[in-house]
């Protein structure tokens, strides 16, 4: 029997996202991300076509620069006008019933303690649907847009992350027992006070005494979910991630990553089954395979090729226009303050003896991840990754909302035929969905366990 795999889509409140661009394409409504009908609208499309969750992705600061200039970033809107997506998942928690939200939330944006009471609120009015995409923000003006000197090593960030993490713990498991919540009417007691513990953290970075503000949430703690592609951030993912986002080159790369993942996993005393791997993939979608690239390339047209120098700037902190083209990838990557993933999948993706380059980078960056083809051709594509031990895929648009709207009409019906989606949605938290027969709290494996004061 075929197991169902996830599918989430990956989006950005802003008018500008991956491929940059495509905002202005006559049948592309990026220019409408501050309305939010456009929000609902896709929302309960996606609801429809019995998508796991919709993700935000969101990013600290404007960023990116292409020849030392930093214009071609609001010319061409590269990712800056921005909005804040937590505002959005309450008003889609409205709108929906089913579908997961998720979305960014770095370490710097909010002190861990009002971090922890805003999820517990979108928890509770979401009906236990939320999740958190785990960030350290490698961007210089974010940091001191907070009021840091610039972007720490990734040694101080990820500690950073991880005592971040043992706080929001803390105020999550630990806070409030079961049952401290009685609601008793009669005896006018709302909550048992002997059952609310007040938290004492003193580290090197947080120090936090005090009462979680908002009574435990349908999961506690949210889906915690973690992109990093570099060694600490991939055994930073091994000990938190409950889902993994992967950026492979192929379904081989992805294989290594995963393999790497589970392994130091198994070494946290975690087990095989407790992180999700979600490739990033776009599709193209034709009734022929020659339709769909004839798309593809008019599609193509619309990138900008300076907004995605200023793009792949803004996430590894090194301004790619500058280098010669011929710079061999291999000789950039410790120098790169921000995520590596990118470059070292690049490499790792070379065939032997083949060095990639700047060039190559960028003239090839976003090829692996765009599948052009027929809705069989597509279950194809996704199936070799199945194949390789990837859970799911993180949907990327080209023209917003056009290419979900063609995915959802087309490729679903497909993927659902064959077995690869599900065809409803099982009931309970986004926990309980996502991952079957388990529960709506995280596993003991999981080191929020050490936390908790309820079974």
């Amino acid at each position: 029997m075929t197991k169902r795999m996830i599918f989430t889509l990956a989006v950005m409140d802003s008018v500008g996202h991956n491929f940059q661009g495509s905002w202005r394409h006559p049948d592309s409504r990026s220019s409408e991300y501050k309305k939010l009908d456009l929000w609902t609208h896709l929302v309960r499309k996606a609801e429809a076509a019995k998508i796991d969750a919709i993700f935000f992705t969101d990013q600290l600061g404007m960023t990116g620069t292409c020849n030392g200039s930093e214009d071609i970033v609001l010319e061409m809107a590269v990712t800056v006008p921005l909005g804040e997506p937590s505002m959005l998942i309450s008003a889609l928690a409205q709108a929906t019933k089913n579908i997961g939200l998720t979305w960014t939330s770095s370490i710097i944006q909010h002190p861990p303690f009002t971090f922890a009471r805003m999820v517990s609120t979108l928890d509770h009015i979401s009906d236990g649907r939320v999740g958190w995409n785990i960030v350290t923000s490698t961007n210089d003006r974010a940091y001191r847009a907070f009021g840091f000197s610039g972007v720490p090593s990734h040694e101080e960030r990820y500690g950073r992350a991880d005592e971040y993490l043992e706080v929001v713990y803390k105020l999550w498991e630990e806070s409030w027992e079961d049952g401290a919540v009685l609601a008793d009417r009669e005896r006018g007691i709302y909550t048992d006070p002997r059952k609310v513990h007040s938290i004492s953290h003193h580290g090197p970075r947080f120090d936090v005494d005090g009462y979680h503000l908002m009574e435990p949430s349908p999961q506690r703690s949210p889906v915690l979910m973690q992109a990093g592609g570099s060694p600490i951030g991939l055994d930073f993912a091994s000990r938190h991630a409950e889902v993994m986002f992967l950026a492979a080159m192929s379904p081989e790369g992805a294989a290594k990553q995963i393999n790497a993942v589970r392994d130091l996993a198994r070494g946290y005393g975690r087990t095989a089954d407790d992180i999700l791997f979600l490739q990033g993939l776009s599709f193209v979608i034709g009734s022929t395979e020659d339709e769909a690239a004839r798309k593809l390339e008019e599609w193509e047209g619309w990138r900008s090729a300076e907004g995605q120098i200023a793009y792949w700037t803004g996430l590894t902190g090194l301004d790619l226009g500058q280098f010669d083209p011929q710079t061999r990838l291999e000789d950039l990557v410790d120098t790169i303050p921000g995520i590596r993933g990118a470059f070292i999948s690049a490499i790792n993706a070379a065939p032997p003896g083949v060095k990639p380059t700047v060039l190559n980078f960028l003239t090839t960056a976003f090829k692996p991840h765009t599948i052009a083809g027929t809705p069989d051709m597509i279950a194809d594509k996704i199936e070799a990754f199945q194949a390789v031990g990837v859970d799911g895929i993180q949907i990327m648009s080209v023209v917003m909302p056009g290419s979900y709207e063609e995915f959802f009409e087309h490729a679903v019906p497909v993927l659902q035929k064959r077995g690869l989606m599900q065809q409803d949605y099982a009931r309970g938290t986004l926990r309980e969905k996502l991952f079957a027969g388990r529960g709506a709290h995280l596993t003991a494996t999981h080191p929020a366990a050490r936390c908790r004061r309820y079974t």
